[in-house]
């Protein structure tokens, strides 16, 4: 794989600027020539999915800078699932917008020569009780009269599918064909090394310590080690950490806090040993969630188990989880049996409250993008960050890129402001 771009403590100057061109992300990328003479500086915080995503979408078009506490990719991102879908959304406008996504993801992949990190291989689900079996039929109808690849499908159907699995004998099975996952570490590797070769400057082992705030702008931010970086535009895409930094120019955002007892935003991962013969593609499972992980294993959770994890849930308890997530894999997935698990991780998502998108404008300077899931729909976050008045760039042409249109109201900040009303 790739290696990481070295790491830089201030953006360089040197790098002659560019002037913005219009583009559709990853369609059109400008040839090489010389640069334009004008440019204005983008700041980006957070290196995980949306803010590697954002960085290659603008790094050949103006000057960008990228800072994290860590290496690119070390976050909320390396601990995900990163289920790429609109399985579960009823919302008709974030519907077409995760759909979207879905169909930048398979542009991008194609751009990049079809990396092993990016795993279309649909999602297999069942149901075994009346209940669940009545809303896996309605969930299947209702995607496929959306236009969704949604399918019933018979066991013997299910077996050539995913072999491996052995399906309890009576079970509805439905299966996603068009869904899958990345590998989210070596997929941030990909767009930070292109946004990196495009110019983009990376700094990290030095994190955001405040925002620099002037009336109702955003200047810029102060890093811990004293150092300011001016920016005419900061982009906060620090995924959980979001709150804490608006906090140090005094804005909220509205998202679950985290280290609240029993707070819904972490959630546990498990990672196995290596097994041969396991997964092709994700399964969601009555009882546990897997798909195959970068080094051979499998990744794990269940949402039942999620319940009972926080903040301050112990390691040897976290460890005991992740033993019941694999004896759980193991009722369904036979190789498993010489598996083991080899590491539990803590993933801690970012939960807007209403479960939509928080993303746009905070303050005239200062744009955010907070959301669940980011990993499906990085590509195609509405009205980004703008080089000069316009936005720099959609997935589609069918996204808007006004202030109005649909997939950006359900975002816009009078959401934040009627939940700081509320609030208050």
């Amino acid at each position: 794989m790739p290696g990481a771009p070295p790491v830089s403590r201030q953006p360089d100057s040197s790098t002659p600027p560019r002037r913005h061109r219009g583009l559709h992300l990853h369609r059109d990328r400008p040839k090489p020539g010389p640069a334009p003479l004008m440019t204005q500086h983008i700041l980006i915080i957070g290196a995980g999915i949306i803010g590697t995503a954002l960085a290659d979408r603008l790094a050949p078009h103006t000057r960008v800078t990228i800072i994290d506490s860590h290496q690119p990719g070390q976050g909320t991102t390396a601990t995900s699932l990163a289920w790429l879908n609109a399985n579960k959304t009823l919302d008709p406008d974030y519907f077409a917008f995760r759909q979207d996504a879905l169909a930048e993801w398979a542009r991008l992949a194609a751009e990049l020569g079809h990396p092993s990190w990016y795993v279309p291989a649909g999602n297999m689900t069942w149901a075994q009780t009346d209940t669940t079996r009545t809303e896996l039929a309605q969930r299947v109808e209702r995607l496929r009269a959306r236009g969704y690849a949604a399918r019933l499908i018979t066991p013997s159907e299910a077996r050539a599918i995913e072999p491996a699995l052995t399906i309890p004998a009576g079970a509805l099975i439905a299966h996603f064909p068009e869904e899958g996952f990345i590998h989210g570490t070596q997929a941030i590797q990909a767009l930070m090394d292109r946004a990196h070769n495009a110019g983009a400057q990376l700094i990290t082992q030095d994190p955001v310590a405040n925002l620099l705030r002037h009336g109702d702008r955003v200047t810029g931010v102060r890093l811990e080690s004293g150092a300011d970086i001016a920016a005419d535009v900061t982009v906060c895409a620090a995924g959980w950490r979001t709150p804490e930094i608006l906090a140090t120019a005094d804005l909220t955002i509205p998202l679950l806090d985290v280290h609240a007892p029993g707070s819904a935003a972490p959630c546990l991962v498990a990672a196995t040993t290596p097994a041969s013969g396991v997964l092709r593609g994700l399964i969601h499972a009555p009882g546990v969630y897997a798909r195959p992980a970068w080094d051979g294993g499998l990744l794990l959770e269940a949402s039942d188990l999620d319940a009972k994890i926080d903040m301050n849930t112990p390691m040897p308890t976290l460890q005991s989880q992740a033993e019941e997530f694999l004896d759980r894999a193991r009722s369904i997935i036979p190789a498993l049996t010489q598996a083991h698990i080899a590491q539990a991780r803590r993933c801690i998502r970012p939960m807007p409250l209403d479960g939509l998108p928080l993303i746009g404008w905070h303050l005239p300077r200062l744009y955010v993008a907070a959301t669940h899931s980011g990993i499906t729909s990085p590509h195609t976050l509405p009205n980004s960050p703008p080089v000069g008045s316009r936005p720099v760039a959609t997935s589609t042409s069918s996204l808007p890129t006004g202030p109005t249109g649909p997939y950006i109201a359900p975002s816009q900040v009078r959401r934040w402001k009627l939940h700081e009303t509320l609030s208050t």
